[in-house]
């Protein structure tokens, strides 16, 4: 196939986390495909807020990178935070997609895949679509689910920014979403489009169960963006009771982000010497570093987590590790559980609780192994990219013939 596809997203490679690892990924397996692939996004920055070496200054702003033709424009840099923060680079980001299409500068695509975080992104894209093309979004957050959870409840704001979350879907021809919850929550808000639920795919080939390293401590794992829709407060709360009852075992936080600073002063003041922050490694050492976690951690705010599903919990199954979340019976996470074993649910807030189930797991390799095995499983038969792509090609395209990549 020779389909023309932009893809619209403010996330994308080198970025090592949240959804660009996926984005890029998809755009890399449609190029392989056949397909002429593009990208529009900005100067890479997640999690840190800033453009990353080698990218600041435009060096990059204009390439062809795995058969992909990318574009990146600047970004403003995320100084601010809160919702002013988000809003800013967002809202920069639709500018230049706007005035970009308005000059030429962009053209009109038969398809068009947008990814939202951000819903602005979305909101450009719109722009882009030939006459008579298709326009595909793919939803990994809701943000107006996200302003209610971080602002609990979320007043006149939070109203706003779901009136335009569901204004912008309603214009697009097909929606992709995460899990079913999160398919429930944007009809909720009048989302009236056909909805797709594909999860985020995992390349099995490159993650796969490796032995821990030799005479490591045990160790609990969280590895990813350390934001505030994380809930990571529930890891520090966890640990210090996990030091009381268990003061060998390492909790080993590898990221980068918003909160990075404040939960590393608040390890501090809490006296947590259990407690070890990283940096996220290269691309080359994911999948050992996954593998130094004996029991990963997937803390969530409890609002978000009643449709997220983290793609973090996806890739530690495919090393053959088992996790345990915060979530409430009949969330995203509760059913995923229930569907795999491969992973366990504790209530949100309850530091008690959640180091509980982390120590037992701990003290427990047989049914260590055998989470992480059920985990595995799951994830070839119904996760792995071979698996997920090829049918969310024929959501993006429907009439095409599929050339394996």
């Amino acid at each position: 196939m020779s389909e023309r596809i932009a893809i619209v997203t403010r996330h994308y490679a080198p970025e090592p986390t949240g959804s660009a690892p996926f984005i890029a990924d998809l755009a890399k397996w449609l190029a392989a495909s056949g397909s002429n692939v593009s990208v529009l996004t900005v100067r890479p920055g997640y999690p840190v807020g800033m453009a990353f070496p080698g990218f600041a200054a435009g060096e990059r702003d204009h390439g062809i990178e795995d058969g992909v033709v990318v574009h990146r424009t600047p970004t403003l840099a995320s100084r601010w935070g809160g919702l002013l923060g988000r809003v800013l680079p967002e809202g920069a980001f639709f500018v230049h997609l706007v005035a970009g299409r308005l000059r030429g500068h962009h053209a009109p695509a038969p398809c068009v895949v947008s990814l939202s975080p951000s819903i602005l992104a979305v909101f450009g894209a719109l722009f882009l679509k030939a006459r008579g093309g298709r326009h595909v979004a793919v939803v990994h957050d809701i943000q107006s689910g996200l302003a209610r959870a971080l602002m609990r409840g979320g007043g006149a704001l939070a109203f706003l920014a779901e009136r335009l979350e569901a204004t912008v879907l309603n214009r697009v021809d097909h929606v992709i979403v995460l899990s079913d919850h999160m398919a429930d929550h944007i009809r909720s808000i009048g989302v009236r489009v056909p909805i797709a639920v594909f999860p985020t795919p995992v390349d099995t080939k490159m993650v796969f169960p490796l032995p821990r390293p030799d005479a490591a401590p045990p160790t609990l794992m969280y590895s990813g963006n350390l934001g505030h829709k994380q809930g990571l407060e529930q890891v520090l709360a966890m640990a210090s009771c996990v030091q009381e009852r268990a003061p060998d075992v390492r909790i080993l936080l590898r990221g980068g982000g918003s909160q990075e600073v404040a939960l590393k002063a608040r390890a501090r003041f809490l006296g947590l010497g259990n407690v070890h922050f990283e940096g996220l490694v290269p691309a080359h050492a994911f999948n050992q570093s996954l593998c130094e976690g004996d029991v990963h951690l997937v803390p969530q705010l409890e609002a978000g987590a009643s449709f997220a599903v983290p793609s973090k919990i996806y890739t530690t199954m495919a090393a053959g590790r088992p996790s345990i979340a915060t979530a409430l019976p009949g969330t995203a996470l509760w059913k995923l559980m229930e569907n795999t074993g491969a992973c366990l649910c504790v209530p949100p807030d309850d530091p008690e609780a959640f180091s509980g189930a982390a120590l037992a797991l701990l003290e427990d390799p047989k049914r260590q192994r055998a989470m992480g095995m059920a985990g595995r499983n799951y994830v070839c038969q119904n996760v792995d990219r071979d698996v997920v792509y090829p049918a969310m090609l024929r959501v993006l395209m429907p009439k095409t013939v599929i050339t394996p990549a």
